[in-house]
């Protein structure tokens, strides 16, 4: 898949502001990622055969690490694509931040606190097996916090969004499918619903690669010039 995205931006010169975004969102990729990751491996939601990667680093593989990047790269490769092929979808829409915003963003700490509270007086309650639904709340207020940013930005780009989300979503579910099956990694059974796409695939895991694609394509336009997109 990168190497069919690659070839297909590659007649399109690039700019410096491209880069700069693109090396911007690899980078908050890898910093909010790592801990999430890491965490859930720690807890034993999924885990690793050893026989089946090369280096482990903290409580992941390396290769789970390629894997942020990788899928990060193929998403904003797809979106600056779809500027190149579809022109009509670049609004040039600004990105107006003002004092009202940031208050709005401010208070609303206090309401993601309380669904923070509530989240584990449920895992309490339910036992373990919202483990992993409850893990991916991590990355919902991020992607709240960039609708109450630039949601004109996000309106004017839903049919990008929604296309790059779905795409990718699909991707990764299939990809995921097909390693599950083999054996690359594995869930612990009791800290999962026990919803399964084909027997195999938590409906969790097929959440992870929608919210994650949906996130870095909204990431990498909040940060492009707005010539650009």
């Amino acid at each position: 898949m990168l190497i069919l995205l690659v070839a297909l931006n590659w007649p399109e010169p690039w700019i410096a502001s491209e880069g700069i975004a693109l090396g911007l969102v690899l980078v908050a990729v890898m910093v909010f990622t790592t801990p999430w990751d890491n965490l859930a491996a720690k807890w034993g939601i999924w885990g690793f055969p050893r026989e089946k990667y090369s280096l482990r680093i903290g409580y992941l593989p390396i290769e789970e690490y390629a894997f942020f990047l990788l899928q990060s790269l193929n998403v904003m490769l797809a979106v600056r694509l779809l500027f190149h092929f579809f022109p009509d979808w670049q609004t040039g829409q600004e990105t107006d931040i003002g004092k009202w915003t940031l208050i709005c963003l401010g208070v609303s700490v206090l309401p993601w606190a309380i669904v923070t509270v509530q989240l584990r007086l449920l895992r309490r309650k339910t036992g373990p097996c919202l483990n992993y639904a409850i893990h991916l709340a991590w990355f919902l207020p991020v992607i709240y916090a960039q609708w109450v940013l630039a949601p004109p930005l996000f309106w004017a780009h839903a049919g990008l969004l929604a296309t790059v989300t779905a795409a990718f979503g699909i991707y990764y579910t299939l990809a995921d499918l097909v390693a599950v099956r083999a054996g690359t990694w594995f869930f612990d059974e009791k800290q999962i619903t026990g919803v399964k796409l084909g027997g195999v695939l938590p409906w969790e895991e097929i959440a992870f690669f929608f919210l994650t694609s949906l996130l870095v394509a909204q990431s990498y336009l909040l940060l492009l010039p707005p010539e650009l997109r």
